[in-house]
């Protein structure tokens, strides 16, 4: 929110790109959507902003908006699962560089990333789900919806953390705080490089995630 606030669009609390929605499960739940930025977010190089919601910290940096966003926080137990409920609808115009591309639709993203860290890497920017990422080596375990569709009705998603070939938690890096956690919640899966469809939306409720210290 702080991201889209800066590009000087004008907004209700419930238009900005993460708000909260009456209408969860149980009582309240997260809203994500997928909005344009204007002129001036256009001009930025940035025409939408996906509504997303994750672990970490933000910090606008116009020069450098990608690394704004720190994923993760320290975690020092072993997550093996994530729960929870979700509903989307995909925006009507799926857009690239502001311009809309034809045939192509839009889906939303749901995953978490235990991963770990030294003094340079305390926080990734964008794209930490992805294996190009520069901290994918450091990535023991993921758990990503592979299923995603549009749905009226509240669906529930039992994520588990899969671990990658050869990766193990090393007991005493646990202790030692070395390994961090992101979850992300996305309107749009590619919004991170500012592509999209305006008006995807996600909603999320009645998130779990399931760890040991075993």
């Amino acid at each position: 929110n702080a991201g889209f606030a800066f590009t000087g669009v004008k907004a209700t609390a419930e238009e900005y790109p993460t708000s909260q929605s009456t209408n969860g499960v149980e009582g309240k739940c997260l809203k994500l959507t997928t909005c344009e930025t204007g002129y001036w977010g256009s001009l930025l190089g940035m025409p939408i902003a996906a509504g997303n919601l994750f672990l970490g910290s933000f910090e606008v940096r116009p020069t450098d908006i990608l690394r704004s966003t720190k994923f993760g926080t320290p975690f020092s137990n072993i997550p093996t699962s994530i729960t929870g409920y979700y509903k989307y609808k995909a925006g009507k115009s799926f857009q690239i560089d502001g311009k809309p591309v034809d045939n192509k639709k839009d889906i939303c993203d749901i995953y978490a990333v235990f991963y770990e860290t030294d003094e340079k890497t305390a926080g990734s920017a964008a794209g930490i789900g992805s294996a190009p990422d520069r901290l994918y080596r450091r990535h023991l375990s993921v758990a990503r919806i592979k299923d995603a569709k549009e749905t009226d009705e509240w669906i529930k998603f039992d994520l588990p953390f899969e671990y990658r070939t050869g990766k193990s938690v090393d007991m005493e890096k646990l202790k030692a705080g070395k390994y961090n956690l992101a979850i992300v919640f996305s309107s749009s899966i590619r919004g991170d490089h500012f592509e999209g469809a305006p008006g995807s939306t996600l909603y999320i409720d009645e998130v779990l995630l399931n760890f040991t210290n075993k």
